[in-house]
C-alpha cells in the first residue's frame, strides 16, 4: 500500500467547501465539482480513477463485486485507503497480541480473506451498499433507516444541520451547514423526530462523517466516508 500524506490546509479547505455545497455540487479534492461530471461513468470507474480508492478497488476486484457495485440504482459509501490501512493495523495488533508478535495482517491477507470469503469478509463489503440512489433531496436531518446489501444489516443515512465549529459552523453566517452521516447499526434503534440519528449512542451504532458527498454516476451515487473510518467498522462494537 502506498504512503499517503495529509496536507492540513487542503483538508480544511475540503471541509469548508463540503459544508457549504449546494445540491448542484459535490466536493472532491477541496473543489466544488459539477454534479453531472460522472453521469456517464460507472461507480467502479469513478473509484478507480481516484488514487484515494486504489486499494479499495483492489479489494473490490478480488472480492468479485465490481458488477454488484455497478448495478443500477445503488449508493456506495466508499471507505478510503486510510480506512483499509486502519483495519490492517488493527488486525495486525490483534495477531501480534494473540498469535505471533512478528506476524502481520497485511493487504495480501485481506485479499486472501475476501477471495475466499473467510469469516464472511467478502459479504461484509456489502454493508457499504444500499439499493437506492441516496441523493440530497431524499436525505433528512432526522435520518432514514435502510437495509444494506449485507443480509440482516441496517444503516441510517442522515443529512444533518450542524452547529459544530469544527464542521464549519460560524454564527456570522446565516445558513447553518449540513453534513451527511452514515451510521452503521449494531443494535435496533427507534428512529424518530424525537430520536434522530444525531442522538444514536455509540453502544447502538457507529456514526461516520461523509467527507465527499453526492457524486452522481452512471448507475448511482457515491458518498466517500471520512478517513478516520475503519473498514468493516472493525473494533467499534461495544
Amino acid at each position: 500500500m502506498k504512503k499517503i500524506l495529509i496536507n492540513p490546509f487542503a483538508w480544511l479547505c475540503t471541509m469548508a467547501l463540503l459544508l457549504t455545497a449546494c445540491k448542484k455540487d459535490y466536493i472532491i479534492g477541496g473543489v466544488a465539482e459539477d454534479i453531472n461530471k460522472y453521469k456517464n461513468t460507472s461507480t467502479y470507474d469513478v473509484l478507480k480513477a481516484n488514487p484515494l480508492y486504489d486499494t479499495l478497488v483492489q479489494v473490490i476486484d478480488n472480492a468479485g463485486l465490481k458488477d454488484k457495485i455497478n448495478e443500477a440504482g445503488n449508493t456506495f459509501f466508499a471507505p478510503s485507503d486510510y480506512s483499509i490501512y486502519s483495519y490492517l493495523l488493527s488486525r495486525t495488533l490483534l495477531v501480534q497480541a494473540t498469535i505471533n508478535q512478528n506476524s502481520k495482517f497485511a493487504l495480501d491477507s485481506l485479499i486472501y480473506y475476501v477471495k475466499n470469503n473467510i469469516r464472511g469478509t467478502k459479504d461484509s463489503l456489502l454493508m457499504y451498499l444500499i439499493k437506492k440512489p441516496l441523493t440530497y433531496d431524499v436525505l433528512t436531518d432526522v435520518g432514514t433507516l435502510y437495509a444494506t446489501e449485507l443480509a440482516g444489516d441496517n444503516a441510517i443515512v442522515s443529512y444533518e444541520y450542524t452547529r459544530a465549529s469544527n464542521l464549519g459552523y460560524n454564527s456570522i453566517v446565516s445558513n447553518v451547514p449540513q453534513v451527511v452521516f452514515y451510521t452503521h447499526l449494531w443494535r435496533p434503534y427507534d428512529l424518530s423526530p424525537a430520536n434522530p440519528a444525531g442522538d444514536i449512542p455509540n453502544t447502538v451504532g457507529v456514526r461516520t462523517l461523509v467527507i465527499t458527498s453526492g457524486i452522481l454516476t452512471q448507475n448511482g451515487v457515491i458518498h466517500g466516508l471520512g478517513n478516520s473510518h475503519t473498514l468493516f467498522f472493525y473494533g467499534t462494537k461495544r
